[in-house]
């Protein structure tokens, strides 16, 4: 059984915002070898291959608001091929995911993550871009009510020539929640000609709200074109004014600005079905579904 002095903590930098060892204590749980924490709390590892020239989409949810839910994968994305991974989070209790991915050349990896948060949710995803030409696309969307915990980490790593990465976060945060964000971007030596934008906005919407974020470029080529950015705070006051003064109640235009503000990171390839499903929850939470 796992013990309590196995988990990391605070002191750990990777988990400086996300405090496991308290988020578990008292439980005990199995602990298999692997490579990390969630990977040795995970009954398994679940392996993918996606072969050369084919499109896979890939929905996972997370929902069991009474017990730990840790998962991990292990994905290789053939030459030319495409995996499309859609992640929805909306259990109580603690979640834990981490996949790694390898693309190959011309290979592309698209992932959106919606995460309502838990008593500790942690959703790890790293990258490894292995061939020439291969894409990357992370978006996601956060709602941490009160005694919520949600934490998107990620790390893409760059090894070949002329890859590209677009990663876009939003989150919100209420009173007594907590939002975190780290997404590291690395580029080695030989990965020149690499195109890498990576963004995370987070709001506010209560006093006592928490929204921590950390996003790191490690450059070691110098032929690329990369960026980062980040912000936090309240809603805008003028954009709320503007709407307040063509009649709408005050209420209905904050969680219409919110949604706006959020559904920016939902991209037009998400299926048809699951865009509307996000939609839903992102009003429903709003207006105090949630």
């Amino acid at each position: 059984m796992i013990q309590l002095s196995d988990l990391p903590t605070r002191r750990n930098e990777a988990w400086r915002y996300s405090d496991l060892r308290a988020a578990l204590g008292g439980e005990n749980h199995i602990l298999r070898d692997g490579r990390d924490v969630i990977e040795r709390l995970a009954p398994g590892t679940q392996s993918l291959f996606a072969p050369p020239g084919e499109k896979r989409v890939f929905v996972e949810r997370m929902g069991d608001a009474r017990y730990l839910d840790a998962r991990a994968f292990d994905w290789t994305i053939g030459e030319q091929a495409t995996l499309t991974r859609v992640v929805i989070q909306i259990g109580a209790a603690s979640a834990l995911s981490v996949a790694r991915i390898n693309l190959a050349k011309g290979g592309v990896f698209r992932q959106f993550i919606f995460s309502e948060g838990a008593k500790l949710a942690r959703i790890e995803t790293h990258v490894e871009v292995e061939g020439e030409g291969a894409e990357v696309e992370l978006y996601g969307v956060y709602l941490c009510a009160e005694s919520r915990h949600a934490d998107l980490t990620s790390t893409i790593t760059h090894r070949a020539v002329g890859g590209k990465t677009k990663q876009l976060v939003k989150g919100v945060a209420r009173k007594g929640g907590r939002g975190v964000f780290q997404g590291k971007v690395v580029v080695e030596r030989g990965a020149q000609k690499t195109d890498a934008r990576q963004y995370h906005h987070g709001m506010l919407l209560e006093e006592g709200a928490e929204i921590f974020a950390k996003p790191e470029l490690m450059i070691h080529a110098d032929d690329v074109a990369c960026a980062h950015g980040n912000t936090a705070g309240g809603l805008d006051e003028s954009a709320l004014f503007y709407m307040r003064s063509r009649g709408m109640p005050e209420m209905e235009a904050r969680a219409l600005l919110t949604e706006a503000f959020l559904l920016e990171a939902a991209p037009d390839w998400l299926p048809a079905e699951v865009r509307s499903e996000v939609e839903a929850r992102i009003g429903a939470w709003l207006r105090g579904g949630a």
